[in-house]
């Protein structure tokens, strides 16, 4: 009798609805040139890894872009993306010095949603030692590469937590193989997002 409760329990449980998926918008603001390939793998490789991350909250991303955005569209969260630099597959022959890779902002102790990414910074991290030597770089690397860099800052938004870890992909510095690996959170850190409500 207790198996057969059981069974019928489990059957229940697995007829319930999902839980409604929560729609994040990324909107580019107008800054650096992205080229429409680099542009293609960052949201790929960004949308990939809140889906390995995030996969708990059922997170959906809406990109759009800044010009083209229609104020009558809601989301649960919001974020607005800026490009710095040359996202161009050209490999730079001099280092772009030293500086965040990305960022965010604070307000009154809290993080805004604005990120930004520095493409010449990037790129420099990824030839510093020597991971990618050649004039270009496929720009589905650099996509991955920028993507990492994202989901970084993205978690900084969602989480509202200003420290870094010692390791992982909330660490405080990458290097160029950190970069180039396809980008996910720990459990921890997912967990912290989940805390975090929605904004509707």
């Amino acid at each position: 009798m207790r198996l057969r409760i059981m069974a019928m329990f489990i059957l229940a449980a697995s007829t319930l609805p999902a839980e409604n998926p929560l729609r994040l918008g990324l909107v580019v603001r107008q800054g650096a040139t992205v080229p429409s390939a680099v542009r293609q793998s960052f949201e790929t490789e960004t949308a990939q890894g809140v889906e390995r991350s995030l996969k708990d909250r059922n997170w959906i991303l809406a990109w759009r872009d800044e010009a083209g955005s229609s104020s009558s569209e809601s989301f649960d969260r919001l974020i607005v993306v800026l490009f710095k630099g040359d996202c161009s597959t050209i490999m730079p022959r001099l280092g772009a010095g030293s500086g965040p890779l990305g960022w965010t902002s604070t307000s009154e102790g809290r993080i805004l949603p604005f990120i930004g990414i520095d493409c010449d910074r990037v790129k420099a991290t990824l030839m510093a030692s020597d991971a990618w030597p050649h004039t270009l770089i496929p720009a589905g690397l650099l996509g991955r590469a920028l993507g990492n860099v994202a989901m970084h800052e993205i978690y900084h938004v969602l989480s509202d937590r200003k420290h870094h870890d010692s390791e992982g992909l909330f660490k405080a510095s990458y290097s160029s193989a950190d970069l180039l690996e396809p980008g996910i959170l720990s459990h921890r850190e997912q967990t912290e997002i989940a805390r975090v409500p929605a904004l509707r």
